[in-house]
């Protein structure tokens, strides 16, 4: 590669500095000659001084315009090739937005080209492997949602064959209905993590269309934090609200913002620690409309914040199994905001943990 880059574009560059000096000492060898004759012929018309001064000019033009004229040619010379390496620059760049690159356009034969040809191999690689990864992604999501549904009805049925058993608990020992209410208990709790992976899958994959609605969302906040009270009295948490107007509307599907709402709240009321304030705060910034739950907890690290909102992501087992849930509900959160065309996100300073909520106003 190095014998090549000497052979190619190292030559390239040495024959355009040979031509640029080549062209320069024939400009200062012409202009030079002019200066002489013009001397030669105005040396008895014009004094000493005169002459000096003709002199002194003519020889600042005659330094100058070579020097200006091999830079210029250099430049030129060299002014296609910057050009291209600024376009494989820009293009590269945008793998951090893209998966994969468009394809470049080749110019030359030289290195840089070379250099374009790898990349436009690399981004083809990439682009085959990312339409893989779509395909297998694709047929795991098909088989969540097909094993999810089927899951559903016996799943239902053995739910309801165990209310009926529980409707005669007399007829068991104790520990025959203790056995009986835990495997209740556990069957409600599967069929929620099954329709809550069910959700997921489907909003992943655009399943589901939103039945958007012009509404007031300072109402529908009141309204989800109002079902929350009891719990959240239960831990002494006490609630204050803020909002800029009581007239915050959005264009929004209310059951699914419903479904947020009451997913951020009730992380919220498990998680915060007792005899602590839930503060709720609505603004309007720009042509959106931000609302802002602020609670006391245990402190989460920066590179966790983001991992909140993976599916089935849990902080630590400890708390998990204090607090049982599918470790959905953000996931699920975050991408009924996005299709929104909004925005969730969370930070945390010390015990106090935010969770930001971005929606487009009406």
């Amino acid at each position: 590669m190095i014998g090549k880059i000497y052979n190619k574009i190292a030559f390239k560059l040495i024959s355009l500095v040979l031509f640029g000096l080549l062209v320069s000492t024939m400009l200062f060898s012409y202009l030079g000659s002019k200066l002489i004759h013009l001397l030669l012929e105005q040396t008895n018309e014009i004094s000493g001084t005169q002459v000096v001064n003709i002199f002194n000019i003519y020889s600042a033009v005659i330094i100058i315009t070579p020097i200006v004229a091999f830079i210029s040619i250099f430049l030129l010379g060299i002014n296609q090739k910057v050009k291209y390496l600024k376009y494989i620059t820009n293009s590269v760049r945008g793998v951090k937005d893209e998966v994969y690159l468009e394809e470049l356009s080749l110019k030359g034969n030289d290195e840089i080209t070379e250099l374009a040809k790898s990349i436009n191999i690399m981004s083809s690689r990439l682009k085959e492997n990312h339409e893989e990864e779509k395909k297998i992604e694709q047929v795991k999501n098909d088989l969540i949602v097909a094993v999810s549904h089927d899951l559903k009805t016996p799943l239902t049925s053995i739910i309801g064959y165990l209310e009926l058993l529980n409707q005669n608990t007399d007829a068991y020992r104790e520990k025959d209905r203790e056995y009986l209410n835990i495997v209740y208990e556990k069957s409600i709790s599967l069929k929620k993590l099954i329709n809550e992976l069910f959700e997921y899958t489907k909003l992943t994959n655009d399943y589901i269309v939103l039945e958007k609605v012009h509404f007031n969302i300072a109402i529908l906040v009141n309204q989800v934090v109002g079902e929350y009270m009891h719990f959240l009295k239960e831990k002494n948490i006490s609630v204050e609200i803020e909002s800029q107007s009581q007239e915050l509307w959005c264009e929004i599907d209310v059951q699914r913002i419903m479904r947020v709402l009451d997913n951020i709240i009730k992380n919220a009321e498990k998680y915060s620690f007792e005899n602590t304030k839930l503060k709720i705060s609505m603004l309007e910034v720009e042509n959106n409309i931000k609302i802002t739950f602020q609670n006391v907890g245990e402190h989460i690290k920066k590179e966790e914040l983001e991992k909140i909102f993976y599916k089935m992501y849990r902080l630590d087992k400890a708390r998990s199994l204090e607090n049982e849930g599918s470790g959905l509900g953000l996931a699920i959160s975050k991408k009924i905001v996005e299709l929104h065309g909004g925005k969730l996100w969370a930070d945390c300073e010390g015990n106090t943990i935010k969770f930001h909520i971005i929606l487009q106003k009406a």
